[in-house]
């Protein structure tokens, strides 16, 4: 009887103990330890069988737990045998995204019109508690079409090269690559090389906002200048160039079948001299070229003036830019810069930019600024102020600017914008401190308000150091001030002549400048 007692109180407290132990129990660590289920997908994208699925498509697949990068390969194959891609589901093409359920695979471009298969390998994920992923059943496929010509299976083919290989005066902006067809890039860079160490100067992101493409033309532009005067040679890996369907150019990969030497540069304070004749092209030596700004609604044309001879119109909405250099930029207070044109246009209302290389939405915004003031209005004596003005500020933005106001000379300066050929110029001598203003070769200013002239108030750079703007022609340079009013918008004109010198012109020189 005693041994029957003791089982049974053994009995109890064990089943005390056991009862004690699962109310500590984790509930998560019990559904973990009872997890026997493999995770499985319940939904691809681009979901099988569909057609016309866009070349650059990611690839998507939703699991029905949680999940995390195991082992293997997802395996997408076609027809065609060199557009095969094996990617490893560790590669950072393969990423995880709502809370872990979600795979997403970024492959490369898809050829045009094919048709496709995924394969997923056993093992890329597994659940939290190691349960892998068995693999695709054998009854199902991941199938689709890409969009797009079948009929496409060439590679683009290299037309043109701006500068060419082997040129000796290249742009030291940037290059540009035609093709046969229309082009787009993909995943790589174009590399530019020193020529004499084989140093990479440039690495740029083929798909970056340096790179812009127009149908079968893409324009790559240098972070920043190259060296005047030195050797380069360019490289790019073959599939960086694709054509539409999705077929790879083979790329550039040796030192000699795309190099250069940049044009050697002015010699010379002209840093910049635009004719107008026919382009926009600077023949100062440094191949400044100016190009139509990015947001212009109209285009400069060229037309043969009976005064002028040629010279280009900025019609309504048409404005221009300079690259950006530190040639065409006024940094340190020794850092001299005239600016001298010839303008023809009507008076308009308003105060619209005609050059300069500053956001004009404020005066004190930091750089250098000439435009018309109410110029419909305006006649020496008339009793109407501004006219035109020349506007400065200094970097940082701190509320040091001059403003040169054609109103306020003694005598009053003439019109700008009166329908008549006139020329205009700026000199900024800041290691004199001193602004000069000319029209006409002759120089107006007015000695009962010297800090108008007086440009030791404006120590800093005469350029916004963070925007980094271009100098530009018939409008500010955010490219939205004129387009931003109809009144400024409506402005049209000629011009012609335009140079920029890293220098302060005297009288002398400007004279010699009006009989040119």
């Amino acid at each position: 009887m005693k041994n029957i007692e003791l089982k049974y109180s053994s009995l109890v407290a064990g089943l005390l103990l056991l009862f004690t132990f699962l109310l500590s129990c984790d509930d998560n660590n019990l559904d973990d330890e009872m997890d026997i289920i493999n995770p499985y997908v319940i939904s691809y994208n681009p979901v099988s069988g569909v057609d016309g699925v866009a070349l650059n498509s990611n690839l998507v697949i939703t699991f029905d737990d949680i999940v995390y990068k195991g082992q293997g390969k997802i395996t997408i194959t076609t027809d065609v045998e060199s557009a095969k891609q094996v990617i490893d589901v560790n590669d950072a093409n393969v990423t995880l995204s709502n809370v872990n359920r979600v795979m997403t695979i970024n492959p490369q471009d898809f050829l045009s019109g094919r048709n496709y298969q995924v394969v997923l390998d056993a093992g890329i994920v597994v659940d939290s508690v190691g349960n892998r992923y068995f693999g695709m059943p054998d009854n199902e496929a991941w199938t689709f079409k890409s969009g797009g010509n079948p009929g496409d299976l060439d590679a683009p083919e290299l037309v043109s090269l701006s500068p060419a290989n082997d040129d000796t005066e290249a742009s030291v902006f940037g290059i540009e690559l035609t093709f046969n067809e229309g082009v787009k890039t993909a995943t790589g860079s174009f590399v530019i090389y020193d020529g004499d160490t084989g140093t990479a100067i440039h690495t740029i992101d083929a798909e970056g906002e340096a790179i812009s493409i127009n149908e079968e033309v893409i324009t790559v532009t240098y972070p920043s200048p190259l060296a005047f005067g030195k050797s380069y040679y360019v490289q790019f890996e073959a599939g960086v160039v694709k054509d539409i369907a999705g077929n790879s150019f083979a790329g550039i990969t040796d030192e000699s079948t795309y190099n250069f030497t940049t044009v050697s540069g002015s010699g010379s304070e002209l840093a910049v001299h635009i004719p107008f004749d026919n382009d926009l092209s600077d023949i100062s030596g440094n191949k400044f070229d100016a190009k139509l700004g990015p947001t212009a609604s109209a285009e400069v044309t060229f037309e043969n003036d009976a005064t002028r001879g040629a010279v280009a119109r900025f019609n309504a909405g048409a404005y221009a830019q300079l690259p950006v250099h530190p040639l065409l930029r006024s940094v340190a207070a020794t850092d001299d810069i005239s600016v001298n044109f010839w303008i023809k246009l009507a008076g308009t209302d308003s105060d619209p930019a005609i050059i300069g290389n500053k956001d004009w939405g404020s005066g004190g915004n930091p750089g250098w600024l000439l435009c018309t003031d109410d110029g419909h209005e305006y006649a020496p004596g008339n009793g109407t102020d501004h006219g035109w003005i020349v506007n400065i500020a200094d970097d940082p933005k701190g509320g040091n600017r001059m403003d040169w106001r054609a109103a306020a000379m003694n005598p009053q300066a003439p019109a700008l914008s009166d329908d008549i050929w006139h020329m205009a110029t700026m000199v900024f001598d800041r290691t004199n401190g001193e602004l000069s203003v000319y029209i006409d070769g002759v120089e107006f200013s007015n000695s009962t308000i010297p800090a108008s002239f007086d440009l030791n108030t404006v120590p800093g750079p005469l350029y916004d150091t963070a925007n980094d703007y271009p100098i530009t022609i018939w409008e500010d340079a955010t490219g939205a001030y004129n387009a931003g009013d109809d009144r400024r918008a409506a402005m049209n004109g000629l011009m012609d002549e335009l140079k920029i010198f890293n220098k302060a012109l005297s009288a002398t020189e400007i004279t010699a400048l009006l009989s040119q």
